[in-house]
């Protein structure tokens, strides 16, 4: 089978290996689609010359991928459980057959399991490279002191990874934090808050959004911004404008997949992105491009 998911994370291993020292050669791709088998021998045959360690840290590349849209979505939040979550979202809407399912959680602490179809687990090298990942995205979004237990073996200490992923348990993760960064205030000013709460959706669009929340980093009482917002056409009328016109600008700005699109503006899943943006566009997403994009020769998925 092929994957958008598989076609990202060699590309991110590359860069990530790259920085280390380590050059390899890409897996052949179709487009923007990679075979699971090449994406599996790819990285194989990394952990059976280099071990697993330098799969671990590939994630320390990704500072330097903070314009691409999925990142940025992914490093906006302020909760490794909401992290989780998005991650989860991004997986559905690329297509992996690998996921990441949440275990238990705690106040400080998360279980994560990665898991893929029935007699088709994935293999430690691509534990690796996902586990990897979300410990960099949680020092991203400001989490510190990340550990991580990986069967019975500590394998992350404060963010550094410090031993490979165990033969036994490479998939079992005990993940653990002694702090998080604050969301910044939201001080209103000379500013409407209709104004103040068009800016907090757009800045965040892959935030599971409510009016309560909203309410509470507004400072405001949920029954007071449920009346401003309804004169301005409502809560989700509102939410569903900024998803639009954030979609729209990246359509014609570059060349992101449209699931990496979807994800990044809060769609729920690609037939969501699809139904909403034609809804108030008139247009579906790959017509829109095809009509006003910069190059018609994308091909988005």
């Amino acid at each position: 089978m092929d994957e958008f998911a598989s076609a990202r994370l060699v590309g991110v291993v590359r860069r990530g290996l790259a920085v280390a020292g380590i050059e390899t050669t890409a897996p052949p791709a179709r487009g923007a689609l990679l075979p699971l088998s090449a994406k599996r021998r790819y990285l194989a045959g990394i952990a059976r010359e280099h071990g697993l360690l330098p799969l671990l840290r590939v994630g320390a590349v990704l500072p330097e991928l903070a314009a691409d849209p999925a990142v940025s979505a992914l490093s906006r939040t302020d909760s490794p459980a909401d992290l989780v979550e998005r991650w989860r979202r991004l997986e559905r809407f690329t297509h992996s057959r690998h996921r990441v399912e949440v275990a238990g959680r705690g106040v400080d602490e998360l279980d994560l399991t990665h898991v893929g179809p029935p007699g088709s687990p994935p293999e430690p090298a691509e534990d690796a490279v996902v586990l990897g990942v979300l410990v960099a995205l949680l020092g991203l979004i400001g989490v510190r002191g990340v550990g991580v237990t990986a069967g019975e073996v500590e394998v992350c200490v404060s963010g550094e990874f410090v031993a490979p992923l165990p033969e036994s348990g490479s998939a079992r993760w005990h993940v653990t934090w002694t702090s998080t960064a604050a969301p910044d205030p939201v001080i209103l000013g000379e500013q409407d808050v209709v104004a103040a709460a068009r800016g907090l959706l757009g800045a965040d669009l892959a935030r599971r959004w409510t009016v309560d929340e909203l309410a509470g980093r507004l400072g405001t009482s949920r029954r007071g911004l449920q009346r401003r917002l309804r004169e301005a056409g409502g809560f989700q009328d509102m939410l569903g404008t900024a998803r639009t016109e954030a979609a729209a600008g990246l359509l014609l700005g570059g060349a992101h997949s449209l699931s990496t699109i979807g994800f990044a503006c809060g769609y729920t899943d690609q037939p969501h992105f699809t139904r909403d943006f034609t809804r108030r566009t008139a247009m579906t997403p790959s017509a829109y491009r095809g009509a006003f994009g910069a190059s018609h020769k994308i091909k988005p998925r």
